[in-house]
């Protein structure tokens, strides 16, 4: 008996065949859609995370200048698989132009050394070091210790300087000259991978020595910390979320992470894009547009065969007959456009990443692979099939309450009213006959129009969300929170923070040229505070693994600004209308400071916290300096007043520095009496006009090739936001692009299906002298009702979807001292065009729907109507 239906439900598909590849190609199109920008992201991921596998190794963290205890630790954590170690010996410096390199020995406690450079994507040429009086170095050694051509064999000579912390938690600092003997250079497998290209990147100079074994020593036994490198086990994916607590749960301190930045980066977007697949507002309007389609489509194919279901319940067939029919029909739809839709979306994936494939997978000789994404299959599968289901059960309801007499009756239930409403009167009075009926026709089937109108709604979301510019203002807000000006130089991992100066003479060059607006110089420093440890917030002190007992040192930032600059930039945030003049000048024989006194946790409480306790205006307190008495470096203990105290919202809006923690700022004039000299390392500049690109460049180039430092580059972060909406926009277009689609065929088989409903009314009043024009009049009427209310509904939810964005991103930032982010802003542009673009599909919709109407002859159009 089944098959006779089955039968019977593929006769219908025949005879609504139109329709039913509409219904097919939409499902096929969004099931390929969804796989293919899920699953190109995601192999994309994949391989630019082989990229920086190849390229910076397979090791996720490296914990630095611990103790052998806390290293020990680390290495039996069951966290942690594969790990590695090395002895911390310090720094060479190279005072010549403010550079620094790392020390470490060449082996570790119980490690496979040459196993050490695999995990970190290098390799090694020439010796192992015998003693302490050889060395190997890499490349970006040989470059700061001026050595870059033909290191090996070299004799270089440098100061060895290390800090220390004792049990009591005194500071300390060893220093000596140190003469080597280059035996060998470290390179990176792949070489033609740098900064420039693979993004952010430090690039820290290491070398390494023979170390403290085998009663050999370089540095005092004391002063000897630890470097391990660690590989977690588990997903890789979830890999950076154990780094900080690894450290926190050891007491490591923050300042001992360095973490393996572009691969964990990289496997994290991975996570990133599959968590996006799964959340997707974007794929939640693709399945809710086709959930709408396919219960419109089927409500009206199955409306037309009434009085023919009606007649199969006449001879017998029962309601679950009736209803197996629709369910057969969805099913075969669902499989089809499913399984099609699949195949497709793989291939597309294949052409995608192929085509979409970036320079570094070619240096780094990696393929570009199609990453068959399991759950990005099993989520579309499902989702493709539920839609179907959700969309058939109201069909299924119908059908199945069809009785007998619908054979013998008129199956239209929109009669005549006896009565017309005050409102349709007022239309007819006003605008005439046939807009009235254009209007009412609307009505015909309300559930099928509302939907229609729906579909489109959804489009005008994703196009007013989308393409707004309230992300474009957001990401202005944040560049200017984080990159405040075109270019800033200031000390990186591979400079000396004692001996980096930039020398006044390049300052004064770039400040004349052409294309420079200002160009500030400014000294950024390092140095300790010294206080009781009770004066210090107890959640400070385990947030960053202090040690001591009695008293609590820490490093904290100390920065020398010009007068001017003080007044300019830090005045505006000093609590109790401090001013510059109070921080300008001496009280009672104390140099005046403004004090930053919070820090930002953004792991636990994601919140700002005070480090002293009670720190006020008037308080003394102690730091200690690294002081430069000729050519020896001494640490003194100097004593400083709080001439003011500075709002949290220093760290978002003023220049504050990182990582988050006190920062001491003073007058330059204060710079000799603290620590013996006077200098700069930070430079601020703006250009006069930044569309004056090739003038700019000659700025950038100058500077690159001149100031060996760390350059924070406006343009190149704007460049990285604008990569990040192209993509947006382009999976926006094409999102857009399919629901407006199937917002078309909705509106489209409605309207047609309508009209065949009252083709017997529409060429009777052709018959008593409707003019084509007056039919037409009628239709555009209809048109225009679906456009407008389309619009009103798509501009109204884009524009509560925008609002929520503003709120979003306003209560974000308020956590990080920010009271008021952004404003939001009515998106006109964005409207007019949704307007625009609705009106026209509308129109084109409702015209080729009526075109067999308008075409047809009255005396054929009569003839066909039974």
């Amino acid at each position: 008996m089944k098959k006779i239906y089955r039968k019977l439900s593929l006769q219908y598909i025949k005879k609504n065949k139109s329709r039913s590849l509409m219904m097919l190609i939409m499902i096929i199109a969004t099931v390929a859609f969804m796989i293919s920008i899920d699953m190109i992201n995601i192999s994309r991921a994949y391989d630019k995370a082989e990229v920086y596998k190849k390229t910076y190794g397979d090791y996720h963290c490296e914990y630095v200048d611990i103790s052998k205890e806390k290293m020990q630790q680390v290495s039996k954590d069951k966290r942690v698989g594969y790990n590695d170690n090395v002895q911390n010996l310090g720094y060479l410096i190279n005072k010549d132009n403010g550079t620094r390199v790392e020390l470490k020995s060449f082996n570790g406690e119980n490690d496979n050394s040459m196993k050490y450079f695999d995990r970190k994507g290098q390799i090694l040429k020439g010796k192992i070091p015998k003693n302490n009086n050889e060395i190997i170095i890499d490349e970006i050694s040989a470059k700061n210790l001026g050595i870059e051509r033909n290191p090996i064999g070299k004799t270089i000579s440098f100061e060895l300087r290390k800090s220390y912390t004792l049990s009591n938690g005194e500071e300390k600092l060893y220093s000596k000259n140190k003469t080597f003997k280059v035996v060998g250079l470290v390179k990176r497998v792949y070489e033609g991978l740098n900064s420039n290209i693979t993004g952010a990147e430090q690039e820290r100079g290491l070398s390494y020595t023979y170390g403290d074994f085998n009663g050999q020593n370089i540095i005092p036994n004391e002063a000897l910390t630890y470097d391990i490198i660690v590989r977690f086990n588990g997903n890789e994916e979830r890999a950076g979320n154990f780094v900080e607590k690894v450290a926190m749960e050891y007491e490591l301190g923050r300042s001992s992470l360095n973490p393996n930045g572009n691969y964990l980066s990289a496997l994290n977007k991975i996570k990133e894009k599959r968590e996006l697949a799964e959340t997707s507002s974007n794929n939640l309007v693709l399945i809710l547009t086709i959930v709408l389609l396919v219960f419109n489509m089927l409500n009206i194919i199955w409306g037309e065969y009434l009085k023919e279901i009606s007649m199969l319940r006449l001879i017998g067939a029962r309601k679950r007959d009736i209803r197996f029919m629709v369910i057969y029909q969805s099913l075969l739809l669902a499989v089809i456009g499913t399984a099609i839709g699949v195949i497709v979306g793989i291939g597309i994936t294949g052409i995608g990443v192929n085509i979409l494939k970036d320079s570094t997978l070619e240096i780094a000789k990696v393929k570009p692979k199609i990453h068959i994404d399991s759950g990005v299959i099993t989520k579309t599968i499902i989702i493709s099939v539920i839609s179907i289901a959700l969309a058939t059960i109201v069909p299924v309801i119908k059908i199945g309450r069809v009785g007998c007499m619908e054979s013998i009756s008129n199956s239209s239930k929109h009669k005549s009213k006896a009565k017309q409403s005050k409102i349709g009167k007022f239309i007819q009075d006003k605008f005439g006959i046939y807009r009235y009926m254009g209007v009412r026709n609307l009505w015909l089937k309300k559930t099928r129009t509302l939907i229609s109108i729906l579909v489109i709604t959804l489009c005008g979301y994703l196009i007013i969300y989308t393409f707004s510019s309230i992300h474009d203002k957001a990401d202005d807000n944040i560049r200017k929170i984080y990159h405040k000006y075109d270019i800033e130089s200031s000390i990186g991992i591979g400079n000396d923070p004692e001996t980096y100066k930039i020398p006044e003479n390049k300052i004064e060059k770039i400040k004349n040229m052409d294309a420079v607006k200002f160009a500030n110089a400014r000294f950024n420093g390092d140095a300790t505070f010294i206080e009781d440890k009770e004066k210090i917030n107890d959640y400070y002190i385990e947030y960053f693994g202090i040690d001591g007992s009695e008293k609590v040192e820490y490093q904290n930032h100390i920065r020398f600004f010009g007068n001017d600059d003080i007044k300019k930039v830090v005045e505006p945030y000093m609590l109790d209308n401090k001013t510059a003049k109070e921080i300008e000048q001496k009280t009672d024989g104390y140099v005046n400071v403004a004090v930053f006194n919070s820090f930002y946790d953004p792991i636990k409480t994601h919140y700002y916290h005070k480090i002293y306790k009670n720190l006020k205006v008037g308080d003394i307190i102690t730091l200690g300096v690294k002081y430069h008495n000729g050519d020896k470096i001494e640490k003194r203990n100097v004593k400083v007043r709080v001439g003011a105290i500075l709002k949290d919202d220093w760290q978002s809006y003023g220049d504050f520095l990182q990582p988050s923690g006190l920062e001491i700022i003073t007058s330059d004039d204060n710079m000799k009496e603290l620590l013996g000299f006077k200098a700069y390392n930070n430079l601020i500049v703006d250009y006069k006009d930044i569309n004056n690109v090739e003038e700019n460049r000659k700025v950038e180039k100058y500077i690159k090739e001149n100031i060996p430092a760390s350059l924070s580059i406006k343009q190149e972060f704007y460049n990285m936001q604008n990569e990040y909406k192209e993509i947006n926009y382009r999976e926006g277009f094409m999102n857009t692009t399919l629901v407006l689609m199937i917002a078309a065929i909705s509106i489209f088989c409605t309207v047609k299906s309508n009209l065949m409903e009252r083709r017997k009314e529409i060429f009777t009043m052709r018959a008593l002298g409707m003019s084509a024009k007056d039919m037409n009049s009628m239709n555009m009427y209809e048109a225009v009702i679906y456009a407008v209310l389309s619009i009103i509904g798509g501009i109204a939810l884009g524009t509560y979807k925008l609002l929520n964005e503003v709120k979003w991103y306003n209560d974000a930032y308020k956590a990080e001292g920010i009271e008021h982010f952004m404003d939001f802003t009515f998106p006109y542009p964005q409207a007019i065009i949704f307007a625009v673009v609705t009106l026209a599909t509308c129109i084109i919709a409702v015209k080729l729907a009526n075109r067999d109407f308008k075409n047809k002859e009255i005396s054929d159009g009569m003839r066909d109507i039974d």
